[in-house]
């Protein structure tokens, strides 16, 4: 099984502290999926955005991550990208979280975009 992840971080700040730890971490599923920073209010930071993560991701080498811009195209990605059999985690306190809820409805039993009974 793959591990498919979608993930929003959430705010500049905490991407900038835990940027590393992001890095480390997600380089490790299958198949990353990244949006914007969900700022909360923030202002940007430099180097804490979700374009520099995601070539932080890429530089490791272990996966291609794609960027999502604007969010509201995942679902349209994920339809691209989801095979039977996977496993779709969404991580993250933003947008993505309104998001994530919609999806069971476009994803079937089998676990592809379409596929399946949709029960």
């Amino acid at each position: 099984r793959r591990l498919v992840v979608a993930f929003q971080p959430h705010r500049y700040t905490r991407t900038r502290d835990l940027f590393e730890d992001f890095v480390r971490v997600l380089s490790e599923v299958d198949v990353l999926l990244l949006g914007e920073v969900y700022a909360a209010g923030e202002a940007p930071i430099a180097g804490a955005d979700g374009r520099t993560l995601c070539r932080a991701i890429r530089a490791r080498g272990r996966v291609d991550p794609v960027f999502v811009e604007p969010l509201e195209e995942l679902p349209a990605v994920l339809e691209g990208v989801l095979e039977d059999g996977d496993v779709l985690l969404t991580l993250g306190a933003g947008d993505i979280g309104a998001l994530a809820a919609r999806l069971p409805a476009r994803i079937g039993r089998g676990g592809a975009m379409g596929m399946g009974s949709g029960a």
